[in-house]
């Protein structure tokens, strides 16, 4: 009667088997995903931890419902997030802000630690915008 099992033993095939293995796991992996978008700075310092949260639902395309199925998280759960009842944290976070396409709840960290977010494609691209006038600038002189 004393037997033990080892989790392969037990569990489906398919759920031992990593997450990034299985076909369509990821919604990023199907679809082409619009770029993350930064809140409003006038928002952001003064708004709360929650506000953001659901600042980033609402705009999100998606109502909370979608992006707790998809992070995933239990419904009541995504509610008492939305509510700030109860919190994400770490890579649940990270995915929350990747599913809604916001930054807002980063943001919102920032500004309580007294910085801001600098998307590093916005710089690439002011840098290389900066470049182009540069080069056009001395094709001019020469």
């Amino acid at each position: 009667m004393n037997q033990s099992f080892s989790a392969a033993q037990w569990k489906d095939r398919d759920s031992t088997e990593k997450a990034s293995t299985l076909p369509g796991a990821f919604f990023s992996d199907v679809i082409e995903l619009p770029p993350l978008q930064l809140a409003n700075v006038a928002f952001i310092r003064r708004c709360s931890w929650d506000s953001s949260l659901r600042y980033a639902v609402q705009n999100s395309g998606a109502d909370d419902y979608e992006v707790a199925d998809d992070i995933p998280v239990s419904h009541s759960y995504m509610s008492k997030i939305l509510k700030g009842t109860a919190g994400l944290h770490g890579q649940k976070l990270v995915t929350f802000m990747r599913r809604t396409r916001s930054l807002a709840p980063l943001q919102w960290l920032a500004e309580q630690m007294g910085a801001e977010i600098v998307l590093k494609d916005s710089q690439a691209q002011r840098i290389a915008a900066l470049q182009a006038e540069l080069r056009e600038l001395q094709g001019v002189r020469a």
